[in-house]
């Protein structure tokens, strides 16, 4: 049997998960077998790209829950795989956890591994494969022992590692290797009081296919300044909204776009009509891909001021910026996370302290004054992108991982 990976993914697709659909696509295009199983389906599914909406049908879905498949599944391993699943019970349930919630999400997510367990079966596959460290890998770590097939995982920043993370040395610890999207993620890990000590941990940048991004010279007037992503405290949006008052009391005209939805969808209205830019800043909503290309098309600059959360969420590499970049745009972000992994100050973008209005609504003047620097600042942006960011190098750098830690366990 050869080398059959099954991607666990928490939610999938969404809005917010193009860098996955890239990553499949190339290394489906390379040979890879791969099965998609996600716990959940996507919500609302108006936001979902052509391409998307085409993957949909290949996942399996664990919830909705199947009842009959669910118990027999269960009493399947329970009865053929009894001491693995008594002591991975076991294991997870003497963990220590934060809470009673928390605990009570591990016991749920166990029962969700056992089932995908039993969907995964009759599609044999070799290697198992999480994206995102949360009940992704829980479900991953269970699936793993009753199978009795290596699993892996990607790490990414926000709740990933940085907020709250339920069992994180114990699902590093069982995983058979470690992906990171950024090397700051590594660093933070290795500098952390968990343990890398023994684990083997790589990093492979998310990529795009710079050929689906083409650039457009002649921009909209007046100049659109875009910014995309979820609607939530750590992209720094409320600062955007600020910067944009800023920018308007210096006569500067222009418009901005903001694409996502999230929970801060409220204080971002109210914002906005706080400083009377209703004409002038809105709020598009989580849109599909292809119409988020429209906005990189019309957009003349991109910003998006990413920040550490209150509650110590953060940002990876945005993939965003990457798409930006990819369109030539001159883009505007902080120096937080791994940010400066992607950009530096004054090559391919500009780099900001976070939280500073003031120092946003300079850098938009500035670059609303300057077309050269836009120019400069767009061509080398994609250039970057080319060279270290290119989706069929970081997936042939996957492969090469699948294929070297997970293919030594696939029969011939």
């Amino acid at each position: 049997m050869a080398l059959k990976t099954a991607y666990i993914i928490g939610t999938y697709p969404e809005f917010s998960t193009t860098f996955i659909d890239r990553e499949v696509q190339g290394l489906r295009r390379q040979g890879l077998d791969l099965v998609l199983l996600s716990i959940r389906r996507p919500f609302p599914r108006s936001a979902l790209s052509r391409n998307q909406i085409l993957i949909e049908p290949e996942v399996t879905y664990l919830i909705p829950v199947q009842w009959i498949s669910f118990i027999y599944g269960n009493a399947f391993f329970f009865l053929t795989r009894l001491r693995t699943y008594l002591t991975t019970l076991f294991y997870l349930a003497t963990r220590k956890h934060s809470s009673l919630r928390d605990r009570f999400m591990t016991f749920l997510h166990f029962a969700e591994g056992v089932y995908a367990a039993h969907l995964l079966r009759k599609q044999t596959p070799t290697h198992l494969h999480a994206h995102f460290l949360d009940r992704a890998a829980t479900v991953a770590l269970v699936a793993s022992r009753l199978l009795a097939i290596p699993y892996s995982l990607t790490i990414h920043a926000g709740e990933d590692i940085y907020v709250h993370p339920v069992l994180l040395q114990e699902k590093l610890a069982n995983a058979e290797f470690l992906i990171s999207c950024t090397q700051y993620n590594l660093d933070y890990l290795t500098q952390s009081s968990l343990s890398l000590s023994g684990i083997k941990a790589f990093c492979v940048y998310h990529g795009l296919d710079i050929c689906e991004f083409t650039p457009v010279a002649q921009k909209q007037e007046p100049p659109l300044v875009l910014s995309v992503g979820r609607l939530v405290e750590k992209k720094g949006l409320e600062y955007l909204v600020k910067a944009c008052r800023k920018v308007l009391d210096e006569g500067e005209t222009f418009v901005c776009h903001i694409v996502g939805s999230g929970p801060e969808d409220g204080k971002l209205k109210s914002l906005i009509r706080q400083f009377s830019l209703q004409d002038v800043v809105k709020l598009l909503g989580a849109i599909p891909h292809e119409e988020v290309v429209k906005e990189y098309e019309r957009a003349t600059i991109f910003i998006l001021p990413c920040v550490q959360g209150m509650d110590g969420s953060l940002d990876g590499i945005p993939n965003v910026l990457m798409e930006a970049m990819a369109m030539k745009l001159s883009v505007v972000s902080t120096a937080v996370s791994a940010i400066p992994e992607l950009i530096q100050d004054g090559l391919e973008g500009l780099l900001l302290p976070p939280r500073d209005e003031d120092a946003l609504a300079k850098a938009l003047i500035r670059l609303l004054r300057s077309p050269s620097l836009r120019i400069n600042l767009g061509e080398r942006a994609r250039e970057k992108v080319a060279e270290r960011f290119d989706v069929q190098k970081n997936t042939q750098t996957l492969l090469s991982l699948f294929v070297k830690m997970g293919g030594r366990h696939a029969n011939p």
